[in-house]
């Protein structure tokens, strides 16, 4: 059973890098030719590192360290947003990218989002594994 755990666990931290690694092999590319609406950018940049930072979160928890959920968001956040800045420091160094501070902040703001859904999704099962565990059921609460 432990062997199962251990392989999920190392399963999602796999799938997380790939993300990672996805994000980094598409900054490099050139967008010289791609025109997308206003600020359109922003809100990839948003959903994009937004799932990265929920990714991180689920990864994180797998770990089985005594620490309260919202350091591990908080920290999920910091390491979606340093990965962020890196990302806009590396498109500096790409032909025909540009740096741009709104995408390190639709980065974190995305990030900081996701954060937010993932503690609110551990608070809700958490809540409902007490009161299964009470014998309670949705009906005779």
């Amino acid at each position: 059973m432990k062997q199962k755990i251990k392989i999920y666990s190392f399963f999602k931290y796999i799938l997380t890098f790939t993300y990672a690694f996805l994000i980094f092999y598409v900054s490099s590319q050139d967008t010289s030719s791609v025109t997308l609406p206003v600020f359109s950018d922003k809100i990839i940049h948003f959903f994009e590192f937004g799932l990265l930072c929920f990714m991180i979160c689920w990864s994180v928890f797998s770990f089985s360290i005594r620490i309260k959920h919202i350091y591990i968001v908080i920290i999920a956040i910091c390491i979606t947003s340093l990965y962020g800045l890196s990302d806009e420091i590396h498109q500096y160094f790409t032909p025909h990218r540009s740096v741009d501070v709104l995408d390190w902040f639709a980065d974190t703001s995305g990030a900081v989002t996701a954060g937010f859904f993932w503690k609110m999704l551990v608070y809700k099962l958490q809540r409902k594994q007490k009161s299964l565990a009470m014998g309670k059921t949705p009906i005779n609460m």
